[in-house]
């Protein structure tokens, strides 16, 4: 019977890491709520994306809300009725079903709606008797729970590959030529999941979507990747369509502002350049863009072109006259722009110089809020460097400029100062030794859990040296006592760090610890692993000690009510 079922989803290099959780909201119309066990089918549905989808992209759909959809009209009107009806907050997709199609269709076109770009996607039901008949055809004679179990298998697969197929089209993805590859024109039961440039389009998109950037900078990046190469496995009309909606949504953001940067009569071979820089052609970009520039002498952003080129074809960038030259040619035409700054910036920070490119970004700090477009997102692209500079209080400074504050970056960077015991204001470390500083108690802590008391000992002192005073040094210290037995150093190391930094999520743990060892200790022990949790909620060991402190008072209830509060917060059961 095997050898009639459908093929079986699957990714031949998983990606590695947790799944994250991606939250959709599902609607479904009367002719799909009239089928027997609608909402299960839709589930198992959903789990077969997942299985496909967790390891393909790191990604795992869950349904945060069903609805009740009361529609009317045709099926390709249903696009656009699910965004009248559902705003999207929330959530990553809004899904809709809808009513079956009278005849057993293999046109994805009929059968699944999704955009470029979108967050709705409207999939259409199954044609029981349709779909069974049309199969019928191509089955032996078998058992009748052989039969049930075959068409059943066939229906979980064709449901479950026109949801990834306009999954994969709101991500970017385009029609592929092969007939066993999920983005084909037409379904067929052996397609079995992505080509790699599909892939790598999917992955591109939905990683900058959970990270909240805008469309612009999707559409960007999408049009980048899929120009940087030329594939013969896409559809050529499919591909036409993806790339023309992302010009579109990139010329929509700049509107008003490229029709003067960019003259129309220019746009296409100014795109045509950017390509050519894309594909390392650099000669033959620069070539070009200087004709171009012959006849648009003092356009800015041509000239930012050829900044951003020169720049990323030096070697040397701090050395190179011609590159800085050329950007500097950018700020005399447009002295209010950020982004020549923001360049040379990015360009020293590669070649290590930090101290010139906090000068540069310093610059650009000062501009950014003269952007009409993009203003958000160049404010983020600072931050980004900043973050991963590991300069904590440029972060902050950045961000509050910005008006960021409630950003998933402003939370990292305050778990990264309360884990490692860096407080705003701190005057024991410069902006630009904070990096330096975090991966000191790292390493310290690292060399602790591999029990090298030794090494961890040298580092320690050597760090002390250089940032004495610092908080997350004598955290460190602290947990060296705890392994080596030193009970009161131990104590001593901790308090003193939570002298320095109350809010040192880690000494403070390692606090409760200590005043658990004792059981006249426990309600202190209790409060300062709450106190841990408060400041730190990523910090998973606190959140279990405090269980096994609950389970020592048999306080029942504040340990069921944490068993829910972490299983919400980490995805998992509470280990007992």
């Amino acid at each position: 019977m095997a050898k009639f079922l459908p093929a079986t989803l699957e990714v031949e290099k998983p990606r590695e890491g947790d799944p994250r959780t991606v939250k959709v909201r599902v609607w479904t119309d009367v002719g799909v709520r009239a089928q027997t066990r609608w909402k299960d089918e839709i589930n198992e549905q959903i789990d077969y994306v997942n299985q496909l989808l967790t390891p393909l992209l790191g990604a795992r759909l869950q349904v945060e809300a069903w609805r009740d959809w009361s529609r009317v009209g045709e099926p390709h009107q249903a696009l656009a009725q699910l965004a009248e009806a559902d705003k999207g907050d929330g959530v990553t997709w809004v899904i809709g079903y809808i009513a079956p199609p009278d005849t057993a269709s293999k046109a994805m076109a009929e059968l699944g709606f999704g955009e470029p770009l979108g967050h709705y996607i409207v999939v259409r039901g199954w044609a029981e008797r349709q779909e069974s008949e049309a199969l019928a055809g191509s089955l032996p004679d078998l058992k009748e729970t052989e039969r049930t179990e075959v068409i059943a298998a066939h229906r979980r697969h064709k449901q479950t590959v026109i949801l990834l197929r306009a999954l994969a089209t709101t991500l970017g993805g385009i029609a592929e030529t092969d007939p066993s590859w999920l983005l084909h024109p037409s379904y067929s039961k052996k397609q079995v999941g992505f080509s790699d440039r599909n892939r790598e389009l999917m992955t591109l998109a939905l990683d900058a979507r959970l990270a909240d950037e805008t469309e612009q900078v999707v559409a960007k990046k999408l049009l980048e990747a899929i120009e940087k190469t030329q594939w013969g496995g896409w559809i050529a009309s499919s591909q036409d369509e993806v790339t023309k909606r992302m010009r579109n949504v990139l010329d929509q953001a700049k509107a008003g502002k490229t029709a003067v940067e960019i003259p129309p009569a220019a746009y296409d071979q100014y795109s045509r350049i950017k390509t050519l820089a894309l594909q390392k052609k650099t000669q033959d970009a620069l070539l070009e863009l200087e004709n171009l520039l012959t006849a648009y002498p003092g356009n800015a952003a041509m000239h930012m072109l050829r900044c951003e080129i020169m720049l990323a074809a030096a070697k040397d960038p701090k050395a190179s006259d011609q590159a800085r030259a050329a950007c500097k040619r950018v700020i005399d035409l447009a002295p209010g722009d950020p982004s020549p700054h923001l360049a040379i910036g990015e360009t020293l920070l590669k070649a290590g110089d930090v101290k010139a490119a906090r000068a540069e970004f310093l610059l650009a700090e000062g501009k950014i809020d003269n952007l009409r477009e993009g203003k958000e997102d160049a404010w983020r692209r600072l931050i980004a460097h900043y973050q991963g500079m590991g300069a904590l209080t440029w972060t902050d400074e950045a961000i509050k400029r910005a008006k960021l504050e409630n950003d998933p970056v402003a939370v990292q960077i305050a778990q990264v100062r309360a884990r490692y015991g860096v407080p705003r204001g701190s005057k024991v470390v410069a902006p630009e030794q904070e990096a330096a500083l975090v991966a000191a108690v790292r390493a310290a802590l690292d060399l602790i859990y591999a029990s090298k008391y030794g090494d961890a000992e040298r580092t320690l002192a050597a760090a002390e040296k250089k940032w004495p005073g610092a908080a997350g040094l004598s955290g460190a210290r602290c947990d060296l006592g705890i392994r080596m037995g030193q009970i009161e150093a131990a104590r001593a190391a901790c308090a003193k760090a939570l002298a320095i930094d109350p809010q040192a999520s880690w000494a403070l743990y390692l606090s409760g610890i200590l005043a658990l060892r004792d059981a006249r200790g426990t309600k202190a022990g209790i409060e300062k692993l709450k106190r841990a949790i408060e400041i730190d909620p990523e910090l998973g060991q606190a959140w279990r000690t405090l269980s096994k402190a609950y389970a020592r008072t048999k306080d029942t209830a504040a340990r069921d009510q944490l068993a829910k509060d972490y299983q919400a917060r980490f995805g998992q059961p509470l280990p007992p």
